[in-house]
């Protein structure tokens, strides 16, 4: 269908005309993802939690939309590490001290400077997200609330081979009540490895977090 779809379009009058406009020709039609739309549970009939997404990718807002999750808008956000990390940071902030359980940030930066094999980058962008995770932190514990936070990428994307790997990611739970220490003094994929502690299923991750009381 591709194949034959440039081959009915090249010629087409709309493509014609924008090549003697010195414009690209929409030539081809590119099938990609195709299926059906999932069917998701209710977040908030799954997890007894009003919960909210802040991103920049098409992809986990439309997750966030199917789950019945509010999506959170940030002006600024791009996905990379030019995007909008404080607005981030400051919109979660906002939105948990007006009504949200539980807000999901995505910060896809360092994951596409692994793809570009920009290690710089990368570490910006992680950094970024240390201060993220900071104002967070701050700014709940001024306002007197009690919070717990996961911090967990999705996988590795290292800077030398440019592409996901499946090795295990280190993950951080965290309470400002109560004690989850388990002897790590970094977040590092090290010092996780060295905790012994292993979560095969990772989309089981968020219930360790909601058991936090």
């Amino acid at each position: 269908m591709m194949k034959k779809s440039y081959a009915l379009l090249k010629e087409h009058p709309v493509n014609l005309k924008r090549i003697k406009e010195g414009k690209n020709p929409a030539n081809s039609i590119w099938l990609w993802g195709e299926g059906t739309k999932p069917a998701l549970a209710d977040f908030e009939k799954l997890r007894g939690k009003k919960g909210g997404i802040i991103s920049a990718v098409d992809l986990v807002r439309g997750i966030g939309m199917l789950a019945g999750m509010k999506i959170i808008k940030v002006d600024g956000i791009t996905g990379n590490y030019d995007t909008n990390f404080d607005g981030k940071a400051k919109a979660a902030v906002r939105e948990l001290l007006g009504g949200l359980d539980f807000v999901y940030i995505h910060m896809e930066a360092p994951d596409e400077c692994g793809h570009h094999g920009d290690f710089k980058h990368k570490i910006y962008s992680i950094e970024k997200i240390d201060g993220v995770v900071k104002t967070i932190c701050d700014e709940l514990t001024a306002a007197g609330e009690d919070f717990a936070m996961l911090v967990c990428p999705d996988h590795p994307t290292p800077v030398a081979c440019k592409t996901h790997v499946s090795e295990p990611v280190p993950y951080l739970l965290y309470s400002n009540t109560v004690n989850l220490c388990n002897g790590a003094k970094r977040y590092t994929e090290a010092e996780a490895a060295a905790t012994g502690e292993y979560v095969p299923d990772g989309y089981k991750l968020i219930e360790k977090l909601f058991a936090i009381k």
